[in-house]
């Protein structure tokens, strides 16, 4: 395995180069649900408000919590994570007993640039394995996912020069490592790994007992990425599925990945470099079963609302465009496309996520470099 030296990384290189960057004030957002009605909202900022880069153009980000109840969603920030440098973007996910793993890319006391940092906590946010516990010293832009009883973090190693967006470069290799519920470490596997391919930007979801892993794969000389998935079982330590391609041509970032549990599918989205969006339901065997083209564009580090299953079908509802939120109906033959909402928020590539409220309603978090932006619809809007 390659180690990270003094390479260039897309997130101290942002900084630098881009001093507005949005990222710079807050980065990543996760609702994980803990209990019937109760969630768990984590995020990286720059302080609260947030304060961006200071005057040598460095990222400040610690990580912060609140408690939500589906009843009456309110923002409550906590501060998590408090540690020199940044440590972003949060990702969050929970195991079925309600234990949470927060992971993040953090630069305090790395040996090699950055190391992919972890902290597992109960329902109640009080540490089980407290930070600063280490997925990989050179690990960067990492992700988690869980199953009912493991974590699975997905992350990148290593940096590759040119190319990407602004010419800043791509990652080089994504691996995987799996963890008990306690985070106690299980398992590594490569993913993408080697001189012939540039891979990075690993998100993952969770079934009961399987993992769906996507990322990009740098294309030399294009403005896009080719758009890659794998399913993995963390209880046995095996492959269900060999990589695959989903889409060839995606634009850098933008795509997602959610389980939806009442389908027992995978639900990936993402945008083509023509700028249009589409949908695409992979079974938990890793076979793709229904598909949607021309959707409105989704916004990059978007994740959705996702309602309960009713008589097959469930509800997912997306950021899209500049202040829209875009409603899906899937079931396990069709992806249909619903409408779009205007709402009073405006997007950023910093990150969102929401979750559907108790009524019938939405509660999204849009992250910015004024603070974390909320915004409601009633059930009444959402269904006329």
């Amino acid at each position: 395995m390659k180690t990270l030296f003094a390479i260039s990384l897309l997130g101290i290189l942002a900084s630098a180069v881009h001093s507005q960057d949005v990222r710079s004030y807050q980065h990543g957002v996760d609702f994980v649900q803990v209990a019937p009605d109760t969630y768990v909202v984590i995020w990286a900022s720059s302080g609260f408000p947030p304060t961006g880069e200071d005057d040598d153009g460095e990222w400040s980000h610690d990580v912060y919590f609140s408690n939500i109840n589906s009843s009456h969603p309110v923002l409550r920030p906590q501060m998590l994570i408090e540690a020199p440098t940044a440590q972003e973007p949060a990702s969050a996910a929970a195991t079925k007993n309600g234990n949470v793993m927060v992971t993040m890319e953090d630069a305090w006391r790395a040996e090699n640039v950055l190391r992919q940092s972890y902290a597992v906590y109960d329902q109640r946010m009080r540490p089980i394995r407290p930070y600063q516990s280490i997925v990989l010293d050179g690990g960067h832009s990492g992700h988690v996912a869980a199953t009912d009883e493991r974590f699975v973090v997905f992350y990148s190693e290593g940096w590759v020069d040119g190319g990407g967006v602004d010419n800043l470069g791509s990652g080089d290799d994504i691996w995987l490592k799996s963890y008990d519920s306690q985070g106690n470490p299980e398992f590594a596997q490569p993913v993408a790994v080697g001189n012939e391919t540039r891979d990075w930007w690993p998100i993952a979801a969770g079934s009961t007992d399987r993992v769906l892993l996507l990322w990009q794969r740098f294309v030399a000389g294009q403005n896009h990425s080719r758009l890659l998935f794998h399913v993995y079982n963390p209880e046995r330590n095996v492959w269900v599925t060999d990589e695959q391609v989903l889409a060839a041509k995606t634009a850098y970032y933008t795509y997602d990945v959610q389980y939806l549990d009442g389908l027992a599918a995978f639900l990936i989205v993402g945008v083509n470099d023509a700028g249009r969006g589409f949908a695409t339901l992979v079974s938990t065997q890793g076979k793709i079963i229904a598909q949607a083209n021309q959707l409105p564009a989704f916004v990059r580090e978007s994740q959705p609302a996702i309602q309960t299953a009713r008589n097959g079908r469930v509800r997912v509802v997306y950021p899209t465009g500049e202040n829209d939120l875009t409603v899906l109906e899937v079931s396990t033959s069709q992806i249909s496309y619903i409408k779009s909402i205007p709402v009073a928020v405006d997007w950023s590539i910093a990150g969102s996520d929401g979750i559907f409220t108790k009524d019938g309603g939405l509660f999204f978090l849009a992250l910015s470099s004024a603070g974390v932006s909320s915004t409601k619809v009633s059930s009444e809007n959402l269904l006329k």
